[in-house]
């Protein structure tokens, strides 16, 4: 007995430990350990450990990339131009009454009064300074602003952005920060009643949402740019921090590109190599040799000084097209060049497509490679691209588009230009939403006769449907109506009613009889 329990004889014990060793074998294959896989590396996530050591050297990488690699270069346009394009827009929609209830409508004039006024502080440039109200360096307009926080976030990870008070008619202004002034490597654990400090931000203790951010200041001492002074405390409600999450408790945003960007770089250097060897053999297309030594009779010897200039002469590299006399006895081979590789093309087509699954970029558009590829092909992978650029768009807008928005809006209620709209009524006003840019269909006939079909049979509303084409339905009424009015100033006729757009618009009779349209 061995602790009040008999002792197992020796097979059973072997057959049980049999057993176990068959559980190990049948585990997660992911998980095991045996030669083939000993290289493979553990690895703890998107930890605040692993971007504090490591968040510094990825992005200075990926800006070393944006500057020299027209891959990545490719990739960061892409990226602005979808997310962003031309700048996202503003939908006012502020309403009376009780949602549900008939008495739920649109406040109109409050919806066109902040549009406008929202319009002219993003675009509009001082009259007497030319200087820009939405930038507080007065350089650039809102969407010049959110286009350059899109490069800032895809090349980066993050952005910062810092609403700060201004002399313009409005306000306030926007303050752009870059991200390596947000110092990454500021750790502090917190100890009784204070909040720890993960790679530059203060995290709350019990739940885990940012409390402030430590940035670094520029040092008046400094006689180049980039050397910081003593860190700043700004609390985290007055600053609007843009990045993609990986992990739950991720503090800082890494490049998007950063599972791509070792590849980029490989193929970046090896391009260079084959563009080398190719250089080398275009210039060496001729070796020459020496005579036999049976055929010594008349030889110059070019090792001698008086000849230096003519063996210089051969073994100068050569411009194209250009020949030479050679030395009597002399003999010359021509080189067949072995470069570029025959397979470059091919080589670089499947490296560049793991390069744009890591981006997230539809490949054919990403490498400006059309070849060998169909309609359906494009189309399907048009439309899977897509979807990301309205996930990324999605979360711009929730992270930076909306919190600018009420901040200006508190600024602008607070204003004399306010008017008649008190800050009182300020969570009224402040609904909204912001329109991002959309993409024009990729067969438009089969999509618009799709989308009727839709409207037709109730799955979608014809709001539904120019939302997908980045319009406003309302505002499309709108403008047919002044568009039909002034055609009937002027004396014109209607255009056929071929698809029943102007249905949509009760005639002037019509509306005179209180006839139902």
């Amino acid at each position: 007995m061995i602790f009040g329990r008999r002792a197992m004889k020796p097979a059973k014990a072997a057959k049980e430990k049999r057993g176990v060793q068959a559980v190990a074998v049948r585990s997660f294959a992911a998980a095991q350990t045996d030669r083939l896989l000993a290289g493979w590396q553990w690895d703890g996530g998107f930890s605040a450990q692993e971007i504090r050591t490591q968040l510094a050297s990825m992005r200075s990488r990926s800006r070393e990339l944006a500057k020299n690699n027209p891959n990545y270069k490719r990739f960061l346009q892409l990226f602005c131009i979808n997310v962003v394009g031309e700048g996202f827009a503003l939908k006012s929609t502020p309403h009376d009454g009780v949602p549900g209830m008939d008495s739920f409508r649109l406040d109109a004039q409050a919806s066109a009064f902040i549009q406008y006024h929202f319009w002219r502080w993003s675009t509009w440039r001082d009259l007497e300074t030319n200087r820009t109200w939405a930038d507080a360096t007065g350089r650039k307009t809102l969407a010049e602003i959110d286009q350059l926080n899109a490069k800032t976030w895809a090349r980066d990870g993050e952005y910062f952005i810092i609403p700060v008070a201004d002399d313009n008619p409005y306000g306030i202004s926007l303050r752009i920060v870059r991200p390596d002034a947000c110092d990454e490597t500021y750790f502090m654990e917190g100890s009784a009643g204070q909040n720890p400090v993960y790679c530059g931000v203060e995290i709350d203790k019990k739940f885990g949402f940012p409390v402030a951010y430590y940035f670094k200041t520029l040092d008046p001492q400094s006689q180049y740019r980039g050397r910081f002074g003593p860190l700043v405390r700004i609390p985290a409600n007055r600053v609007i921090h843009g990045f993609t999450p990986e992990d739950e408790d991720q503090p800082r945003g890494v490049p998007i590109g950063h599972s791509s960007m070792v590849k980029l770089k490989m193929l970046e250097e090896y391009d260079k190599a084959e563009i080398t060897a190719a250089r080398d053999e275009a210039c060496s297309v001729r070796t020459y040799h020496a005579p036999k030594d049976d055929d010594q009779e008349n030889f110059i010897d070019l090792t001698s000084p008086e000849y230096s200039a003519i063996a210089n002469a051969l073994v100068a590299e050569k411009e194209p097209g250009q020949a030479e006399i050679l030395p009597h006895g002399y003999q010359q081979t021509i080189n067949t060049p072995q470069h570029p590789n025959r397979e470059l093309t091919a080589f670089k087509a499947s490296m560049l497509k793991d390069i744009a699954s890591g981006l997230g970029t539809e490949y054919s558009v990403f490498a400006n490679d059309w070849s060998g590829v169909s309609f359906s092909s494009v189309r399907l992978g048009t439309i899977a691209e897509r979807d990301m650029w309205k996930m990324l768009q999605g979360q711009m807008i929730a992270q930076s588009k909306t919190p600018v928005f009420v901040a200006w809006l508190k600024s602008f209620l607070s204003s004399p230009i306010s008017g008649q709209f008190p800050y009182e009524k300020l969570e009224k006003f402040a609904e909204h939403e912001f329109k991002g840019r959309r993409w024009m269909w990729v067969d438009p006939m089969k999509d618009m006769n799709a989308a009727k079909l839709a409207v037709d049979n109730y799955w979608k509303t014809n709001s539904d449907v120019a939302d997908d084409l980045g319009s406003d339905y309302d505002d499309n009424l709108e403008g047919l109506k002044r568009e039909k009015d002034s055609r009937k100033k002027k004396g014109l006729t209607e255009p056929a009613d071929k698809n029943g757009m102007q249905a949509a618009i009760p005639a002037e009779s019509e509306a005179k009889n209180g006839k139902e349209v």
